[in-house]
């Protein structure tokens, strides 16, 4: 399950029980699994429930863009994945192959079909938040503060 709210990561909570976020779906978790798989998943309780921190961007939009100030654009950035950059790793990863190779970000996304302007950090130059969203903020549906 992916979720979570702001927090200070050297003020978070840890703690696993039901009072706490991760606790409140073990429920409706283990009743998908049933759902999802009849039978086969014997399920009363994790075998494993963990906490975990990431990092987000206001947006939630993936950071990919050139930094170097005194020696130009020479380093490629990637992030702000925000515990969901695994499934985009094949085109994430050929996007920085081609800007490492294009020296170009927009040209980089114009060589696998990619509109890259969601995704430089000058997006947050007009508007700290980035990106504007049609959707509700996630984050904030989840603030337990």
């Amino acid at each position: 399950m992916h979720g979570g709210h702001l927090c200070d990561p050297d003020k978070r909570n840890w703690s696993l029980g039901s009072d706490s976020c991760v606790g409140s779906l073990v429920e409706p978790v283990g009743k998908w699994i049933e759902k999802v798989m009849p039978g086969c998943v014997m399920f009363d309780k994790p075998v494993m429930m963990q906490r975990c921190l990431y990092s987000m961007t206001p947006d939630g939009d993936f950071v990919l863009d050139f930094v170097g100030r005194e020696f130009g654009r020479d380093v490629v950035v990637a992030g702000g994945f925000s515990g969901h950059g695994f499934k985009m790793g094949p085109i994430v990863g050929k996007i920085l192959v081609e800007m490492a190779i294009k020296g170009d970000v927009a040209a980089a996304g114009a060589a696998v079909g990619v509109e890259m302007k969601w995704f430089t950090i000058s997006r947050f130059e007009n508007d700290r938040k980035g990106n504007a969203k049609e959707h509700e903020d996630q984050v904030s549906l989840h603030d337990q503060s």
